[in-house]
């Protein structure tokens, strides 16, 4: 998707529905299972855009604990603002970039594509650490069984080395 900025009233609202495929979201974050649902307030005052809104959708994830796939809703809001891409001197290395910079998106020309924030706000969505059920028990280190299935027959009388000191004081 892509805004038209010369088409571009002052003030506008978008509600559209999106491809997964189309965002080029990462496989390894997990797969996209349905619509991305976009609803954006955008406003334009001079060559600033600010887009407003809220983004859903359901993603296939790995559980971090017993490797179980299994789907979750993503839902939040955003609010971003896009700046024109401001010139850099010749023969720079590296410029420096204030509080202000590290907050806009840039973009060249006069159409601005929905397409990379989509992708980078459901990125900031994804859970750190996601989880199939909140009490899950991951699976065995020793055989690897899921233990949300239940208990295994593996003997766990392993002691950290650095405690079996402390297991001497207890016979």
């Amino acid at each position: 998707m892509i805004l038209y900025l010369q088409q571009l009233q002052d003030v506008e609202d978008l509600c559209v529905d999106l491809d997964g495929q189309q965002c080029d979201f990462p496989a390894d974050a997990g797969k996209i299972r349905s619509p991305i649902h976009l609803e954006a307030h955008v406003r334009k005052v001079g060559s600033e855009v600010t887009i407003a809104g809220r983004l859903s959708t359901q993603i296939e994830m790995l559980c971090a604990r017993c490797l179980k796939p299994h789907k979750e809703i993503l839902s939040d809001t955003f609010e971003v603002v896009y700046c024109t891409q401001p010139g850099l001197p010749e023969n720079v290395d590296e410029v420096e970039l204030d509080g202000g910079e590290l907050d806009c998106y840039y973009y060249e020309g006069e159409t601005i594509s929905l397409l990379e924030l989509v992708r980078d706000q459901l990125l900031l969505m994804i859970p750190v650490k996601p989880l199939c059920q909140p009490d899950c028990a991951g699976l065995c280190p020793s055989c690897g069984k899921n233990l949300n299935k239940g208990p295994c027959e593996c003997v766990s009388q392993t002691v950290d080395p650095r405690l079996a000191v402390l297991e001497k004081l207890l016979q």
